[in-house]
């Protein structure tokens, strides 16, 4: 059992791979159906410009030159010894599958020591040809993931963001993933405009249910030239503050499954990016605070689980 209240994704790899490994992000140009008409215009309301990108990472580079200029880095400030490459901004699967092949086999090539390749995309941009081209780097590669953005369960919620797409979207490609055995992290967004308490604890119990493997955990923030920073300067939006959002991701880990791996426990956006909440960059702070929480509770992950056993999708 882990140290933390819940199972973090760091201790994961270190048991599944034997090493300390870290992710190096990747930008490989990509751009996502609600931004070029395909379905929509504009993006989701809380996506700035990058794609939810870490902007660790210069899109003019090759996928080689940011995989090995971000290596160094996280080598020094991590002491990593090995790598994953990791497509995250915008949608990564959004393209023809001879592109994605030949962008994926880049990254994998790119040096020894990366051991793992993590795909970031949209449940409605992946089909059954592209999945299993995913799959197929599991025959090379220690670690193969795929990261879907779900953010919440609820249509209405998906509706109010721009997200054009649906959590029947998500159901048909979680059951793809299902079919060729690949290792999943879903991501969701706490505090969505118009969602409850009890509408963000569905979507706990939901993804406890489809016993998912793993879980990227956001608060909603504002980031730079997004409409929800418009809103939050029009004073139409507000987001949590921090001990409420202590209260509320715990209520929220105490109903996931306890094998579930927490890969985040709230995303940041880039410092000199992020309109509001500006607390949510004292990142160690509020992790200890999460973990203060748990223990002021006596509880952990998946204490309030209702799903203990594995169901169909």
């Amino acid at each position: 059992m882990s140290s933390k209240p819940y199972r973090p994704y760091s201790e994961y790899l270190k048991t599944k791979l034997g090493y300390r490994t870290y992710k190096l992000t990747l930008d490989a140009g990509f751009t996502c159906p609600n931004r070029d008409g395909t379905k929509a215009y504009g993006g989701c309301t809380f996506c700035d410009q990058t794609g939810s990108s870490s902007r660790a990472q210069d899109k003019q580079d090759t996928i080689t030159e940011q995989l090995l200029k971000n290596m160094e880095k996280q080598r020094k400030r991590f002491k990593a010894d090995r790598f994953i490459a990791y497509f995250q901004s915008f949608t990564n699967t959004y393209d023809s599958v001879c592109r994605l092949k030949a962008l994926y086999d880049e990254a994998c090539e790119a040096h020894p020591d990366i051991i793992g390749l993590a795909i970031s995309t949209r449940p409605d941009c992946v089909d059954e040809e592209k999945i299993a081209l995913i799959a197929s780097y599991k025959e090379r590669m220690q670690y193969v993931s795929v990261e879907y953005g779900l953010q919440t369960i609820h249509n209405r919620t998906l509706d109010l963001l721009n997200r054009a797409e649906t959590f029947e979207d998500f159901l048909s490609a979680y059951q793809l993933t299902l079919k060729y055995n690949l290792d999943h992290c879903i991501h969701v967004i706490l505090d969505l405009p118009g969602e409850s308490w009890e509408d963000q604890m569905q979507t706990a119990d939901k993804l406890a249910e489809l016993r998912v493997n793993g879980v990227k955990i956001h608060l909603l923030c504002a980031m730079e030239k997004t409409p929800l920073a418009a809103q939050y300067l029009r004073g139409e939006w507000q987001p949590l503050d921090q001990a409420a959002y202590v209260s509320l991701i715990c209520d929220f880990m105490e109903r996931l499954h306890p094998d579930c791996v927490i890969h985040r426990v709230a995303g940041n956006g880039h410092h000199q990016h992020v309109v509001a909440p500006l607390w949510l960059q004292k990142k160690l702070e509020l992790m200890n605070e999460i973990d203060a929480e748990f223990a002021r509770r006596g509880t952990r992950q998946g204490v309030k689980c209702r799903f203990l056993d594995p169901v169909s999708v």
